[in-house]
């Protein structure tokens, strides 16, 4: 089952860029695709001769969509599931099966277009293994695995993805630290407490890259702090990089489907391949990358 890549598929051009990078990514890990087609039933108000009509035309959906990703690497073994029921929801207890998810959207950046019915923010909150989100377009010239770090399980379990997946593509990964200063006390209340930040900044830095380095052997390491919000320096790194990777501390309860305020501003405003990763998935062997969300 890790082998395995679910691609949540709709028929639009955006998730074509989704089965595209899918399949790339299948065929140099020796990984089998899976698309699923999810005929949208939120509120089971579909009945049997509707559901009967529908799925005709949702299986005709996905043996076209698997003939498209046939031909992008004839190699790797792809097949097709059809579901019923609310999309975020069913792909979300498909993830259980699948080392990872994977979904395009529309959303290009910073107030353009829409995300995968926004409700993927759902799915990359819930589901069991790591998400990615692929925007239409992203086929650009990009390079670098980009990474933000914090002291979370979520921001440990990003450095070892992202060390994975760099020293897997032969990329440098950048661990990225940003931060803002919110202390309005006495100017030498104010100097300290700076001082203090950025000595924290410091020890986070030195213990990610040594992290780093475990993780994803002789794999070249940069690391960049940025005195800005983490969710403008994660959007603008990932406009160039080959993959954004932000991690999401797993959420319970009433706030289970919500994720963390950067992670939720990063996908809104996606300018490249993003993938997010849960801290309780360190152990998984496909948790490969990671990043920064509080």
């Amino acid at each position: 089952m890790d082998k395995m890549i679910l691609v949540g598929v709709d028929g639009t051009s955006a998730c074509h860029a989704a089965i595209r990078w899918a399949v790339l990514r299948a065929a140099t890990l020796g990984s089998c695709v899976v698309l699923v087609h999810v005929v949208d039933d939120e509120w089971g108000m579909i009945g049997e001769q509707s559901i009967s009509e529908l799925h005709p035309s949702a299986y005709a959906l996905v043996e076209k969509e698997a003939v498209y990703a046939r031909s992008i690497d004839s190699a790797v073994t792809v097949s097709t599931r059809v579901l019923l029921g609310d999309p975020m929801v069913e792909l979300g207890v498909a993830s259980r099966e699948v080392g990872l998810v994977v979904i395009g959207t529309h959303k290009t950046g910073f107030l353009h277009g829409r995300a995968f019915g926004s409700r993927s923010l759902q799915l990359a909150a819930t589901a069991w293994c790591p998400v990615a989100v692929i925007p239409e377009g992203s086929t650009t010239e990009r390079h670098g695995i980009v990474a933000g770090i914090d002291d979370s399980a979520a921001g440990r379990a990003a450095v070892r993805f992202a060390a994975t997946e760099a020293h897997r593509v032969h990329e440098e990964l950048v661990l990225l630290r940003a931060w803002t200063s919110s202390v309005h006390g006495s100017e030498a209340e104010d100097g300290a407490a700076e001082q203090r930040a950025r000595d924290a900044l410091e020890t986070l830095g030195s213990e990610s890259v040594a992290l780093a380095h475990s993780a994803g052997g002789g794999v070249l390491v940069r690391t960049r702090t940025l005195r800005r919000p983490a969710a403008e320096a994660l959007v603008d790194a990932g406009m160039s990089a080959e993959l954004l990777v932000i991690g999401s501390s797993r959420r319970h309860g009433a706030q289970m489907a919500a994720l963390g305020p950067v992670s939720h501003d990063v996908l809104l405003n996606i300018a490249g391949p993003t993938l997010v990763v849960h801290g309780d998935t360190e152990g998984h062997p496909e948790a490969e990358l990671a990043g920064r969300t509080k």
